[in-house]
């Protein structure tokens, strides 16, 4: 930073910015700026732990000049967590490139490959497989699914617990119902065979495989947490249920595989959503703004210089 003269550091996650953000302070880097994904509060922590998180990312703040958020949800919540002023909080919502998600693929050719039944319906998700996204609840739903209407359940990612949960299925012994496919280069083939995206997680700040979902035209049902229902209103374009609750998930998925018609207009809906406020471009055209808006009011660039955000 100091060699190259850098003039901001942007860091991305609570990792990542508890590193970056002290090196940019001793670099002497004017502008600071933390983009939060997800809430540092975890569940599963002991109370000191969680005030010992809050009480850094408090300190830390002091010398941070903007702290993005990608949901407004998240930024109530570190706003009151961590008591860090609302006027250093800007919220600027995750964004995808639709586009990339226009693509005709063989849906019958990428089902055998993938060891699914034809006839059989897909209710699938992308996640990190980590607590917090609540992949225990979907198997717990998927037992009284799999009697009545004979899915299969397509789960795509890697993580923590990936055996733990491989395991839950083999408990249940519904093996033949669900495919791991681990982390995936491309994720548009997965995609392409889900009847419906489901999202169970416990906590969330804006997550950008609900929006790809949306994007390609799949029904979506995520937990009422975080950032989800900025994005999906309820029996509108998607359905929001309780969050560790099987029950109601199951009622959920169950309502939507009886009604496709509904579902499929739920899908409608939810990609003109994401086309008219989740798009990439505007997501990097408020970041640029920002950045501009900060360099200018530390005096590091004249006003009227630099337009390069207007070529995006």
């Amino acid at each position: 930073m100091r060699s190259n003269k850098i003039k901001l550091v942007h860091s991305h996650g609570a990792k990542a910015a508890l590193l970056a953000r002290p090196a940019a302070v001793l670099a002497g880097v004017p502008v600071n700026i933390y983009t939060a994904h997800n809430s540092i509060i975890n569940s599963n922590w002991p109370a000191w732990k969680n005030n010992l998180a809050a009480m850094v990312e408090y300190v830390l703040s002091w010398r941070t000049d903007s702290i993005i958020t990608v949901s407004g949800a998240l930024g109530q919540e570190i706003s009151k967590h961590e008591r860090i002023s609302s006027s250093k909080i800007k919220v600027i919502p995750n964004g995808i490139n639709y586009k990339a998600f226009d693509k005709v693929l063989d849906r019958k050719k990428i089902k055998f490959e993938l060891g699914i039944p034809q006839e059989r319906r897909v209710i699938g998700t992308v996640a990190r497989l980590a607590p917090q996204k609540g992949l225990n609840i979907l198997i717990q739903a998927a037992e009284s699914l799999v009697e009545k209407f004979d899915p299969h359940f397509l789960i795509v990612g890697d993580g923590p617990l990936k055996k733990p949960l491989q395991e839950q299925v083999q408990n249940k012994a519904l093996e033949s119902h669900f495919t791991f496919t681990g982390a995936l280069e491309d994720v548009s083939a997965a995609y392409c065979v889900m009847d419906i995206f489901v999202l169970p997680s416990l906590t969330e700040g804006l997550p950008l495989s609900l929006l790809e979902a949306m994007a390609f035209n799949i029904p979506v049902l995520a937990s009422r947490v975080g950032g989800i229902p900025e994005v999906i209103e309820h029996e509108e374009c998607g359905m929001l249920v309780n969050p560790g609750d099987c029950q109601d998930l199951a009622q959920s998925i169950a309502y939507m595989l009886n009604n496709p018609e509904s579902a499929r207009q739920y899908s409608a809906k939810a990609r003109q959503k994401v086309i008219k406020k989740f798009c990439v471009t505007q997501t990097i055209k408020e970041t640029i703004d920002l950045y501009f808006q900060l360099l200018q009011e530390k005096e590091e660039i004249p006003s009227k210089r630099y337009m390069l955000h207007n070529r995006i």
